[in-house]
């Protein structure tokens, strides 16, 4: 039960924080365009207003993507606060649920605070599998960039 309730909602819910940090780091940057898109296979439903679009697929608990758009193109400064910012809103949110310490029987906030945790360091590793990679790496090739 405790792994159908992490699998289904809270590992999605720290996904969506992660990717809503980035689309956050976005729009203080100025970006002219933000989708944030969750999940994969057909849409569930979007929300969309003239700067932000928000899709939800059908598989919701597989990824998540954050694209943001600005002209002229974001610079060195901004492109790290972009990335950074998705880890740092899970690190924030981890320590707050920490801290907050309701009775839960079943651990899953917990569990919910860990993996905020666990998004907030690995994230910040540099690494690059195939085309994807990490917020870490994107700041690092961003800081080596002349």
């Amino acid at each position: 039960m405790i792994i159908l309730i992490f699998l289904l909602i809270a590992a999605p819910i720290t996904v969506f924080i992660h990717e809503l940090g980035h689309a956050l780091g976005s729009y203080l940057m100025k970006a002219d365009k933000i989708e944030l898109n969750i999940g994969a296979g057909p849409k569930l439903f979007s929300i969309q207003n003239r700067k932000w679009t928000i899709c939800i697929y059908i598989f919701y608990m597989l990824g998540a993507h954050t694209a943001s758009e600005r002209y002229p193109y974001f610079s060195k400064t901004e492109q790290i606060v972009i990335s950074a910012f998705g880890p740092l809103l899970n690190g924030v949110i981890g320590l707050i649920v920490q801290q907050w310490n309701p009775v839960d029987h079943l651990g899953i906030c917990q569990l919910f605070a860990l993996f905020n945790f666990w998004l907030f360091f690995i994230n910040l590793i540099p690494f690059r599998i195939g085309i994807r990679q990490s917020d870490g790496y994107t700041i690092l090739k961003a800081m080596r960039q002349k």
